[in-house]
């Protein structure tokens, strides 16, 4: 194998070789066009095991990232200075590593990509996108499990995406709005989120939860007094989640009306709607059916790399 670093002249190409691989491919593919069109892909590390070809994508967070100058105007310069708030000096958010792999037999080429990759970044690093057989077949690769420095997720991930004739305007019931996640709704999502604390051992919540309402869509259901009740968003690597509704609410459908007015929001964007449900998430997986949702046929395997 030749590592190939990917070069802004190559992203059309390696964008469409994603694209032919779908749905394997789901979450590079969809990560990689969120980054793209968010000028975010200035601070990563593309790297695939082959060229123009590739079997192994994996896109990582990249520290030593080129500081050029963005282009003129004023937008454009607060536009750099916010984004690049969040990868300097301090990290403050879990470095991650977008990946896609065709199959277990090219693991060794997806092991050696990602430890090509860390030498930028700080431990631990968040592997996602791999198949539930790919990431068995990489942990496989060490004959001590002990020692294994990939550690995968207890539970596995059913992959459901939102075609885009499954999209309806929402009603939105008398007495909310909507409204999207802000600086004030920090404490109330974090406090929702059932891996918060777990997160909080290698990175700040708080700064990961700003990273995510600034550069990518989010939906807010309020009353009108301001009050949020339900909500959600599309995290960085492309999947919509984190929804909540608040106990009291729980009787309107709000959480039926929030994510789908945030997969209009991102249909009309000319994104792939798709989320991950754990496998025994039993009231998740009927939610995304009754709101349309269609199953995809591999399951997906959170990961994290400690080195």
């Amino acid at each position: 194998m030749e590592p190939h670093k990917i070069l802004p002249a190559e992203y059309d190409i390696l964008e469409q070789q994603m694209k032919n691989a779908l749905p394997l491919s789901i979450c590079a593919f969809v990560h990689f066009k969120l980054m793209r069109t968010r000028n975010l892909l200035e601070r990563k590390n593309i790297l695939v095991n082959s060229w123009p070809d590739p079997s192994v994508v994996v896109i990582v967070d990249n520290k030593g990232c080129n500081q050029q100058n963005p282009s003129s105007g004023t937008a454009n310069v607060y536009k750099y200075m916010h984004i690049a708030i969040f990868y300097m000096q301090d990290w403050g958010i879990l470095p991650s590593a977008v990946t896609f792999c065709k199959g277990p037999e090219f693991v060794r080429s997806l092991k050696a990509l990602i430890q090509l990759a860390s030498k930028n970044v700080p431990s631990p690093i968040l592997v996602v996108g791999c198949s539930t057989d790919v990431i068995d077949a990489l942990v496989n690769l060490y004959e001590c499990k002990a020692s294994c420095p990939f550690k995968p997720a207890q539970e596995n991930a059913l992959v459901y995406t939102l075609p885009p004739k499954n999209i309806s305007p929402p009603t939105i019931p008398d007495g909310f709005r909507v409204s999207e996640l802000g600086e004030r709704h920090i404490d109330p999502v974090k406090k929702s989120w059932r891996y918060a604390e777990e997160y909080e051992q290698f990175f700040s919540m708080d700064r990961w939860l700003r990273y995510h309402f600034s550069n990518f869509p989010t939906l807010c259901i309020e009353t009108e007094e301001g009050l949020p009740v339900a909500w959600e968003l599309q995290q960085d690597y492309g999947a919509i989640g984190m929804l909540h509704v608040v106990p009291e609410f729980r009787r309107k459908k709000l959480g039926s009306v929030v994510t789908m007015a945030l997969a209009e929001k991102m249909n009309n964007e000319g994104q792939m709607v798709f989320a991950c449900v754990n496998e025994k998430n039993e009231t998740g997986k009927t939610f995304h059916e009754t709101n349309g949702y269609i199953r995809l046929a591999f399951d997906l395997c959170f990961c994290s790399y400690f080195f």
